[in-house]
């Protein structure tokens, strides 16, 4: 966009008063910042204090992990260790790195500081002969990637000494050793579902195979029953025996251990994986003296832990003062949160003909324009290709990460271009001019089935939000990688922003971070031209930039304090004991499994871990099925009892009952559930029984479901909470629900912005309104308090909410697209169609049976609603 620039003054940044003495001293504003070394020898303090401590406490530590933020120089430090005890021990040391990559950018550094080292990637069969002599004489480091270690043939498994790179970013390279991935278009992946014959149900398994259409859900994920994994197993391993390349290798390593694995399976993939991988039967892991891990954040959970399946790494932690002088400035400007332009940017965008930037880009698009070089950070390919894809970016511009052996370099290389990083938040190194402008579009939640498992379905956000923040903190930092780098981080989409306006999720990240969020989200709020000029003046460090932000992020760096995320030091306990209950599900020990898994059921007791508790206490219960010798035995007790547990615990979800429902129980066993049945029962018998009557009431249901007009479509909302077993009706009075939806043990309010346009932001007005209508529905109800786990939901096509409403959103307030709300319409209509059908000439008991099936099965019964409609919390799970 170009607008002239004479028609008003140049913007600045917003500025708050002064509250604290000397603030305009620079020195006292910024504090010194650390220095480049110059060659080697050159230590900065911190570097000498972290050497100095693993010195004297823990050269002899089988794992020990050294927490060394970007830009602090823990690759330095990892190789000054790594060649002290390749020459004072004498040791063979092998140096890993996530990417390929990065193990050359670590060889560069080896050599720019003198230390020999040689580079070992790729197959094996293709390495110097000469350099692997090197390491193999311990005249020289191995650098290598992680690949080279945890693989089924390790060619590196004479190391005394593995040093690990970037350990937060371990998971995924650790794990997937042992994990196999079934994609959908194999063949194997509906043989699966043949395998494991009536152990999963027929309307699921027609879900996950039927061809792709409006109303498939990408989203679904279900964890197969471990029992039906156990029964099945040669069948199974049939199947997976047909797999090719590098399946087939994967599947190789978990193939003897077939009844210890997880199967997760979406409409995407089967994904086939034990909870924690069993790195102690891994010799090239396990038979070095010591294992080193470099870490930018460590983490407070237990995530290193799990990762690796080490149960015990001496830490040794980040440097006080690192904290507060971070590596390098960050600008983050969130477009979506921009006011209107100003008059002079209207007035030019009429010259020009484009008002928003870009065509389906609106500000981000004038933003990513301000750089040649742009990086674009997704969870996903499909996510980077439509971005560049709206951005416009040429074929002969597009870069990516995926070539094993040039990896970014020619992204680097380039004059201009755009690098797409689907899911590569850790492992590019993009310092100084390579790049200075990132986009991250989406939040990094799950990168592969078992974490969005653990989210959507467990809802057990909490074990995920160390790893969610790492992911964060790693993609915003791929650009300034030293205390001198600056970089413009644009941020998209609505549950990144939400994640980020949450107050508890920035104080539980670095001190410089949170000052620079913080500023971020205020100056966003400018109008959008003058936000597109501020982030030009921090691309170029200007005066401008000098005089109103860094002073103002100064500030807000003195007054910020990093608090701990709630349960850390829980999870943190626990990881010593789910170690230790994996390694004996892995060894098939059923038994001290089971054991050990009540164990992490008991020591998990703050409320909000129960959805983790649920899983804990259902994986004894399988366990100790697994043990039990008869139904009489006293695992088999155990096990019954378990499973009771895991479903008290694993109430208001539905994956449980998906999994394992206890035994008798039918599909309506939650009492709010019955009540569904028992409500669309006597509609069935009563107001309903005529054709007519049905299928005018759902024409007209889905007619106002599929259309703007607030009145019509309130009506629809009404008719839904009918047909789906509730009292339904719409509250009188100012500010109250567009419709309640009650059943006795549970309700639901749902406020509608259907006339709403999809731009702009969810006011906090709205948000507060919506706080309030549980409480009120309790009020016309003569009770003080509406039934635990009660929810109240706002549909609206506007998926950015204020960040000012996140903070005070009520933990049961939801946010839900129109599309989503006409999906479950049309999942009622057919299953009253089939239940109409079905139940004719029927009675009694079979007649409730069959109703609770049908529902069920098309996934409408109360809980099941529940769970769709309240996927997205406004204020976080």
């Amino acid at each position: 966009m170009t607008i002239d620039e004479a028609k008003r003054p140049r913007p600045r940044f917003k500025r708050r008063a002064e509250t604290v003495a000397g603030a305009a001293d620079p020195e006292a504003l910024f504090g010194e910042l650390p220095r480049t070394p110059k060659g080697a020898g050159a230590l900065w303090s911190h570097q000498a204090d972290q050497l100095r401590t693993y010195a004297n406490e823990h050269r002899d530590s089988p794992d020990v992990a050294l927490e060394l933020p970007t830009g602090s120089g823990k690759t330095l430090v990892g190789l000054l260790i790594s060649e002290w005890r390749r020459r004072t021990l004498g040791q063979r040391v092998a140096y890993a790195c996530p990417t390929k990559q990065l193990a050359r950018q670590v060889l560069q550094k080896a050599h720019d500081q003198g230390i020999p080292a040689v580079l070992l990637i790729g197959s094996h069969r293709d390495w110097d002969q000469a350099e692997l002599a090197r390491y193999t004489r311990g005249d020289a480091i191995a650098i290598t990637v992680y690949s080279a270690i945890f693989n089924l043939n390790s060619h590196l498994s004479d190391a005394h000494t593995l040093v690990f790179d970037d350990a937060h970013a371990a998971e995924g390279f650790v794990a997937e050793a042992w994990a196999v991935s079934v994609k959908r278009k194999l063949d194997q992946y509906d043989q699966l579902f043949d395998a494991l014959g009536n152990s999963v149900e027929p309307s699921f398994v027609a879900r996950m195979v039927a061809l792709d259409g409006p109303a498939a859900d990408l989203n679904e994920v279900r964890l197969i029953p471990i029992g039906a994994v156990a029964r099945h197993a040669e069948d199974i391993d049939r199947v997976l025996a047909g797999l090719s390349g590098d399946p087939m290798y994967r599947f190789r390593m978990l193939r003897e251990n077939l009844a210890s694995c997880l199967f997760y399976v979406s409409r995407r993939e089967f994904y086939i994986r034990p909870m924690i991988p069993p790195t102690f039967e891994h010799g090239p892991y396990t038979d070095p003296a010591q294992r080193l891990y470099l870490s930018a954040t460590l983490g407070d959970a237990g995530e290193l832990e799990r990762a690796f399946g080490r149960a015990d790494i001496k830490r040794v932690p980040v440097p006080p003062a690192w904290d507060r002088a971070g590596s390098g400035r960050r600008f983050f400007v969130f477009p979506e949160l921009a006011a209107p332009p100003t008059e002079a940017a209207e007035d030019a965008a009429e010259t020009v003909g484009d008002e928003e930037g870009t065509p389906g880009t609106g500000w981000a698009g004038d933003l990513l324009d301000l750089a040649k070089k742009r990086l674009l950070l997704t969870p996903d390919d499909d996510s980077a290709t439509k971005i560049a894809d709206v951005l416009g970016v040429p074929a002969s511009e597009r870069f990516t990460a995926k070539d094993p052996d040039t990896g970014i370099q020619p992204f680097i290389d380039a004059d201009k271009g755009t690098l797409l990083a689907p899911n590569r938040y850790d492992g590019m190194d993009l310092a100084a001019d390579a790049c200075r402008m990132i986009l991250m579009s989406g939040l990094p939640t799950a990168s592969h089935l078992q974490d969005h498992f653990l989210e959507t379905k467990l809802r057990a956000s909490e074990v995920l939000q160390e790893r969610i923040r790492t992911r964060v903190l790693q993609g915003a930092g791929r650009c300034t990688r030293g205390p001198k780098d600056w970089a413009v981080v644009v941020v998209v989409g609505e549950d990144i922003l939400r994640f980020l306006s949450r107050a508890e999720v920035r104080k539980s990240l670095p001190i410089e971070l949170q000052a620079e969020i913080s500023f971020g989200l205020d100056q966003s709020q400018e109008p959008g031209d003058a936000l597109v000029y501020l982030a030009e003046s921090a691309l170029e460090q200007d005066e401008i930039w000098q005089e109103d932000a860094e002073p103002e992020l100064a500030k807000l760096r003195r007054e910020a304090t990093r608090e701990p995320q709630p349960n850390v030091a829980e999870l943190a306990a626990s990881t010593v004991r789910e170690v230790r209950a994996w390694t004996y599900a892995w060894q098939q020990d059923w038994e001290s499994a089971a054991r050990t898994a009540v164990e992490v059921l008991e020591s998990l007791k703050t409320p909000g871990l129960r959805p983790y508790r649920a899983l804990w206490a259902y994986l004894g219960s399988a366990w100790s099925a697994l043990a039990s010798t008869d139904d009489a035995s006293p695992a088999a007790l155990r096990s019954s009892d378990l499973l009771r547990t895991a479903h008290a615990a694993a109430v208001r979800t539905t994956w449980l009952k998906e999994v394992q429902p206890l035994p008798s129980a039918p599909y309506d066993s939650d009492p709010v559930d019955e009540q569904g049945v028992e409500g669309v029962l006597a509609l069935l018998k009563g107001r309903l029984s005529s054709s007519v009557k049905f299928e005018n009431q759902s024409a007209n249901m889905l007619a106002n479901l599929n259309q703007r007009e607030a009145t019509k479509y309130e009506q629809g909302l009404v008719a839904l909470g009918q047909l789906l077993g509730a009292e339904a009706y719409k509250p009188l009075g100012k500010g109250r629900a567009d419709a309640a939806w009650v059943w006795e043990a549970f309700w639901m309010t749902v406020e509608a912005k259907s006339e709403q346009e999809s731009e702009g932001m969810l006011s906090m007005d709205y948000v507060r309104q919506t706080n309030t209508q549980l409480a009120s529905l309790a009020a016309d109800r003569g009770v003080v308090a509406p039934p635990e786990g009660s929810a109240s939901v706002i549909v609206s096509p506007r998926s950015v909410v204020d960040p000012d409403a996140v903070p005070i959103a009520a933990p049961h307030v939801h946010l839900a697209t129109p599309k989503l709300v006409l999906d479950i319409a049309h999942d009622v209509v057919r299953a009253w169609k089939e239940l109409r059908a079905t139940g004719k000439g029927v009675e009694g008991e079979v007649l409730h049976a069959t109703v609770a099936r049908i529902l069920w099965e098309h996934r409408v019964l109360p809980m099941q609603v529940r769970e769709r409609l309240s996927k997205d919390p406004i204020r976080g799970a």
